[in-house]
């Protein structure tokens, strides 16, 4: 039919060479269209990328589905189920009945679903399976069409908030139909109000906190059947209104009310949380900022208080809600932003993850742009709804979209790390890094005090002024202020940017602040007041402000900044700590540890931190290729520092004298030594 137009219906297939278009591009297009995609955090996930994360999560399913072959009492081996898989290679697989059966009762989810790219490539995966799985030799396009009316009946559920998204993946589950049906006109598209739904997957009530009564459930589920099936428009709407009164009994039952006016995961797919749950999860959930969502964080912390930080992205709480709906041993599989493992908002979901489930591999992408629309710093993260952990997982950073790119599994073979699970997964703290270097990192822990608690204060960060054309001046423009009236000098400190702190060393571009903290009598400095007024307009509207428009916003650690203290960068690509005796204020893009303290300067400042630094911080670019780390405290906070007798802390804390004095000019001697002496110290 769909060739008279020369319109491709098959995915990523052309049928006519000379004009095909084809039907993934409706993804593509969705991308493109949707209103508001920064907003509602929509990107189109790149084709190998889904093929991957089906055939992953299917492997796992099918190693919790078949039973031990009597034989050799291990069932089919994890070599052999992946030959299937990846390759469609049945020829080693003992018993391709109860595969068979497996798959045909499989229920995966996609509970961010938009235009449907993973229920089309998990349609398309369980098709090619089943047809490698068939004793027969050629399958002729009429089963096909069967087939795949029996994967979107039986194994695809999916969920999305955007109406028109939800619209396209039917549409594109219909054209997938459409294609392998013989003649001019197809069966009408089953209807799938039921199976693709519209709906907010995170607010609705967590299935697994609910207990299912049976008595409806059996009932449920055929009539749902029956109105998938039905072409008879009076048939459709008498069996839409029993599925409504049979979910306002089973929401009575389960709630003590009949309301059934927003989607609910235990009244809409009643049939699935009967059995469990389900047994795979996989999606993309959408890449939307915390500042975004201001408007759900109240029913956020109720809804998910384990997992709830104040400053998580969306795409938190979709990890947390996946983990919900699968059933016991279930697969989830997810591309999501990077950020969770390294910021602080991911720690309690880490510590819920780390407690309570599996995890198999972690993908890290880094800044690599998978998403061509997008900066989303991308990770694929496999993991399993199971207590008991695998001696070890896979890690693998992903350096480069060269070749094999973008063969996923490949890049896996080449250059995925197994590192040690209990090493890697520890509570809230998660240490993804290749074995040597985990080793390495334990071998420091141990016999070693953690930052936190070896200073005597927090780390601060600087002074944030809501508008630094006001408050940063130059040297010209103090000596100005201070001409005009002396007591200007008060208020008017030395400034160190980010960009400013170097190793051993400040660089001093005559930059300087002014400093009007809470409280201040502006009417005692007429020159620095006159010189904010012709600002105060802009002074007025900023968030970051005192009580009143010429005020800096409240610091707890104003007195800090005049005190020696120990300085680094924000971001930094190579060791940048120094100790500033000469009461320079720091910008919001530097970081000080208020106490001078030599020793702990010479250790932040070796070989062996920045190794560290380089395997727990969130990193720009490739850390071993010139990539910037980010230096939080959350990374910060962790760095292990060494114990040492007086002596040895003299020793040290002489030789960073030396550099200090030198401003880190032809220090490598010093440095080398400084190193060395770390490294023992750590048993290294």
């Amino acid at each position: 039919m769909f060739q008279k137009f020369a319109f491709t219906v098959t995915e990523s297939t052309p049928l006519d060479v000379e004009v095909a278009v084809d039907p993934e591009m409706l993804g593509k297009v969705f991308e493109e269209l949707v209103t508001g995609r920064h907003e509602s955090g929509s990107y189109y996930t790149p084709k190998p990328i889904v093929s991957f994360m089906c055939r992953e999560s299917l492997k796992g399913y099918l190693k919790t589905q078949i039973p031990p072959n009597p034989l050799n009492k291990g069932g089919e081996t994890e070599e052999v189920i992946a030959l299937l898989i990846d390759e469609q290679n049945p020829e080693k697989i003992d018993n391709p009945e109860l595969v068979l059966e497996a798959l045909k009762k499989v229920r995966t989810c996609d509970l961010a679903c938009g235009s449907g790219a993973y229920l089309l490539g998990m349609l398309h995966e369980l098709l090619d399976l089943r047809q490698r799985l068939s004793n027969a030799e050629e399958i002729d396009s009429n089963t096909v069409y069967q087939h795949k009316l029996e994967i979107i009946q039986n194994n695809l559920y999916g969920v999305d908030l955007d109406v028109f998204a939800v619209n396209i993946a039917r549409l594109r589950l219909w054209l997938s139909l459409a294609v392998d049906y013989e003649g001019d006109k197809p069966k009408p598209l089953p209807n799938l109000k039921y199976k693709i739904e519209v709906g907010d997957s995170l607010i609705s009530p967590n299935p697994t906190d609910i207990k299912l009564t049976d008595v409806l459930i059996k009932e449920y589920r055929q009539i749902k059947a029956e109105y998938i099936k039905t072409h008879d428009g009076n048939k459709k709407k008498d069996l839409d209104k029993e599925i409504t009164k049979l979910k306002k009994e089973i929401s009575l039952i389960t709630y003590g009310n009949d309301k059934v006016d927003k989607f609910d995961w235990s009244l809409d797919f009643a049939e699935v949380f009967a059995d469990g749950g389900f047994d795979v999860v996989v999606a993309n959930p959408p890449y939307v900022r915390q500042e975004l969502i201001k408007h759900l964080k109240p029913s956020l912390k109720k809804v998910f208080p384990e997992i709830y930080s104040g400053t998580a992205d969306l795409y938190c709480f979709f990890y947390a809600r996946a983990f919900e709906l699968l059933r016991e041993k279930g697969m989830l599989a997810f591309i999501s932003s990077n950020k969770w493992l390294r910021n602080k908002y991911g720690e309690k979901l880490k510590k819920h993850i780390a407690e309570n489930f599996q995890v198999n591999s972690i993908m890290d992408f880094g800044e690599l742009p998978i998403f061509k629309s997008a900066s989303t710093f991308p990770m694929i993260f496999l993991a399993q709804n199971s207590l008991k952990p695998n001696a070890h997982i896979t890690f693998t950073q992903v350096r480069s979209l060269e070749k094999p790119y973008p063969n996923i599994l490949e890049i896996i073979e080449q250059q995925g790390q197994k590192i040690p699970y209990k090493t890697t997964i520890r509570g809230a703290n998660w240490i993804l890094t290749d074995s040597n270097s985990a080793a390495q990192l334990e071998i420091m822990e141990s016999g070693s005090v953690p930052l936190a608690k070896y200073i005597k204060s927090k780390i601060c960060y600087g002074v944030k002024t809501g508008f630094n054309n006001a408050f940063v001046v130059d040297g010209v423009k103090r000596a100005e202020l201070i001409e005009k009236d002396s007591k200007s000098i008060e208020i008017i400190k030395p400034l160190a940017t980010g960009d400013d702190v170097r190793k051993w060393h400040i660089r001093n571009k005559d930059r300087w602040l002014i400093v009007t903290p809470i409280g201040i009598d502006i009417k005692r400095y007429p020159a620095v007041f006159e010189h904010l007024k012709q600002w105060q307009t802009q002074l007025e509207k900023r968030c970051d402000k005192g009580n009143h428009w010429w005020e800096l916003r409240a610091c707890k650690h104003y007195g800090e900044f005049s005190s020696p203290k120990i300085m680094f960068p924000i971001i930094a690509k190579e060791s940048r700590f120094t100790i500033d005796t000469e009461g320079f204020f720091n910008h919001g893009k530097a970081f000080m540890i208020p106490q001078y303290d030599p020793y702990l300067l010479g250790v932040l400042n070796s070989d062996c931190v920045w190794k560290y630094l380089k395997n727990v911080c969130s990193v720009f670019g490739d850390a071993d290729k010139g990539g910037r780390l980010e230096l939080k405290a959350i990374y910060m906070n962790t760095i292990p520092i060494p114990n040492a007798s007086d002596s040895e802390k003299e020793t040290i804390s002489q030789l960073v004298q030396k550099c200090l004095d030198a401003k880190g000019v032809d220090c490598e001697a010093w440095e080398k030594e400084i190193d060395n002496r770390v490294a023992a110290l750590y048993g290294l």
